[in-house]
């Protein structure tokens, strides 16, 4: 016998909704556990790995349970993971996505859930239950940790909580998702789900690629209410470096599902410069009878048919594209 959650209240859509951890907690009751979960966490050089195994181990211990450490320290962090009871994978190449590549491509063939999180001790390893839980109900296919709803005072800085709210709302318009932390570093997929996925980032932007390739393929999503706390160690994140990825990595899926919206933004801006550039040449018509400004003139005109242009273009791509979707 485990511990799950038996969540009878609310329907979860195929848009992402948030669970209170008040209703969680108020859930929780003993539940037959037959699923197989596998851990993955990347570590580079992180002084609490042995807690975080030894927790995550103890939190899941109902479970059948496999945790794969993918390594890329120069410290002690491998053999201190290895000891404390984990599959310790030395991690070749660089890269936030790249370490959880590698884990999923080792994983245990009979895994069901796969849960990911970090080596720095700043996630509660006996919440893992509850992230799992809505999947193990066949309720969604994919979980994520909301840090925000209990998070520790200076557990993260300003311009982290700046940029993730920023990235979070541009996934959210694009989208149409209600989440309000999408950079969560602690997440459960369904293995079946996981399959589905087409992800290539090997950096920081690995989050947001998962996100945004699960609501591409209609998977059904929800965020649960975690507690974040201040890390041990380095912080890994490089906010200047890996922000503006994150936002290459969402004009370029958006791009590849929804190009009109690309294609009329920039078809938008340039009729709005023509028509800013073509006033002043409308004005001194009317006023003076006679245009002065031909290349005014000229640069309205080719600015206005432009837009005209990249706006078609744009509705032709979507319309291709959504054919191309009915045939798959």
């Amino acid at each position: 016998m485990g511990y799950g959650l038996s969540i009878t209240t609310g329907a979860v859509s195929k848009m992402a909704g948030t669970i209170s951890l008040e209703k969680l907690r108020a859930a929780v009751k003993p539940v037959e556990k037959t699923a197989k979960i596998s851990v993955i966490i990347p570590t580079m050089n992180e002084p609490a790995i042995t807690k975080v195994v030894d927790d995550v181990r103890k939190a899941l211990k109902h479970f059948d349970t496999e945790v794969i450490v993918v390594d890329k320290s120069v410290d002690e962090t491998a053999k201190k993971a290895k000891k404390a009871g984990a599959i310790v994978i030395n991690q070749e190449q660089s890269g936030y996505g790249n370490a959880y590549m590698t884990g999923f491509n080792l994983l245990s063939p009979n895994t069901d859930i796969v849960v990911m999180m970090d080596g720095d001790n700043t996630y509660d390893a006996y919440e893992i239950p509850m992230l799992v839980d809505p999947i193990i109900n066949g309720r969604v296919d994919l979980a994520l940790g909301n840090r925000f709803s209990r998070m520790e005072q200076g557990a993260m800085a300003y311009r982290n909580k700046l940029g993730n709210r920023v990235i979070t709302s541009v996934i959210n318009r694009l989208y149409k998702l209600r989440l309000h932390d999408s950079q969560t570093g602690f997440r459960a997929i369904r293995k079946s789900a996981l399959d589905a996925l087409e992800m290539v980032d090997d950096g920081m932007p690995f989050a947001s690629e998962m996100i945004i390739d699960a609501r591409k393929k209609s998977m059904s999503i929800i965020e649960v209410p975690i507690t974040y706390r201040q890390r041990i160690g380095e912080a890994k994140l490089k906010a200047y470096k890996d922000g503006p990825l994150i936002l290459t990595l969402i004009i370029r899926m958006v791009r590849d599902y929804n190009p009109f919206a690309i294609f009329l933004s920039i078809g938008a801006l340039l009729i709005v410069g023509s028509l800013g550039t073509g006033a002043y040449v409308v004005y001194e018509w009317i006023n003076h009878g006679i245009i002065t400004h031909l290349a005014l003139t000229i640069l309205s005109a080719m600015l206005f048919m432009g837009g005209i242009q990249v706006i078609s273009f744009g509705l032709l791509a979507d319309i291709i594209l959504a054919a191309l979707r009915k045939k798959r």
